[in-house]
């Protein structure tokens, strides 16, 4: 990458000195996200320019509610260690077939348990994805609110393209520059609401505090 230093707006610079004081991490994941969108791949690099700058803003949309407090309860299980786990369990049913041309295949009841408990931990993943990011976007929580659908989406937009698959993809297929702009200022749209309402909120208890102190004096 060559020329200039990336200019940044008044947006971008809001959020990234936000970041700075909540998560460092996350707000050097930021600038370099803007910073690989700013300069042209080197030929060959396209690919990889595009999963950088798609993993940073995966991590920060990922990181940020932890980032400021909004914690999700225990999930237990995970989906991804219970997918492991089919391996085995197949191992001790190798006559099944799950391929029968039949409208109802027949399986274990402890397969049939297995999967039950898979799909119920997947749904429950969804959900908490979804609670995390309706607590951090939306006053009353709704996990159904358009927006949080919308932060979903786009956070399975930027982790689609943060990893590589099993087969190069036709260079045509990756993303242009101005689909990433897209979607990382709608991402930003969002944040710096985010932001502004945070300071909104801390100024508003710190006018309690100084009104509560005003009174203690009084007495």
């Amino acid at each position: 990458m060559s020329g200039t230093q990336p200019a940044s707006d008044d947006r971008q610079v809001r959020i990234a000195e936000w970041l700075e004081g909540k998560r460092p991490d996350l707000a050097s994941m930021y600038r370099t996200a803007h910073t690989l969108l700013a300069y042209a791949a080197a030929p060959g690099d396209e690919r990889t320019r595009v999963a950088y700058i798609c993993h940073s803003m995966r991590e920060i949309m990922n990181r940020l509610p932890n980032a400021l407090g909004v914690v999700a309860p225990n999930r237990g299980s995970k989906s991804k260690d219970l997918v492991r786990d089919l391996p085995a369990l197949a191992k001790r049913f190798p006559q099944l077939n799950l391929l029968q041309e039949v409208e109802n295949v027949p399986v274990p009841q402890e397969i049939a348990a297995f999967l039950d408990r898979l799909i119920r931990t997947a749904e429950n993943e969804d959900s908490q994805v979804r609670a995390k990011a309706a607590a951090l976007l939306v006053d009353d929580g709704n996990t159904d609110h358009p927006v949080v659908d919308e932060w979903k989406k786009l956070t399975d937009y930027f982790v689609q393209w943060a990893h590589l698959d099993d087969k190069q993809r036709d260079p045509k297929s990756i993303p242009s520059d101005d689909e990433l702009r897209q979607k990382i200022e709608a991402v930003e749209i969002s944040v710096d609401g985010i932001r502004a309402e945070f300071f909104d909120n801390l100024h508003a208890i710190e006018d309690l505090l100084a009104e509560a102190n005003q009174r203690s004096d009084g007495d």
